[in-house]
């Protein structure tokens, strides 16, 4: 069910890939291309996104509800999924909008899930 709610998002413009990964590392579900480490990208986006929920706590902002990593040949975009989080790998020029509206839905169908 997760994996056809990743082949539907990375139907998506400009995604190149997409995972959930569980908050404490472990890869949920995973439609990354080939060439990419699952595993690893899956620990690095759960030690990303906890950190950023700790910083927006501090910060006294409430939950966080989105981070993103952007770098010169991409974007890496995070949206909590409940017990999980939704990583989304994209290209660096992509309409962000689009993207962000189409992963709060996808968020919202995994939530379901669990």
């Amino acid at each position: 069910m997760i994996d056809r709610a990743l082949i539907e998002l990375n139907k998506t413009e400009g995604i190149k890939g997409s995972m959930v990964v569980g908050k404490d590392g472990l890869v949920i579900a995973s439609q990354l291309p080939g060439n990419i480490d699952a595993e690893l990208v899956g620990a690095m986006a759960s030690a990303s996104f906890g950190a950023a929920e700790r910083t927006a706590a501090e910060l006294g902002m409430g939950n966080l509800e989105q981070t993103m990593i952007e770098g010169e040949h991409g974007k890496v975009l995070m949206v909590d999924a409940g017990e999980g989080i939704l990583v989304v790998l994209a290209d660096a020029k992509v309409n962000l909008g689009l993207i962000r509206i189409t992963m709060k839905r996808t968020a919202e169908k995994i939530k379901a899930m669990f």
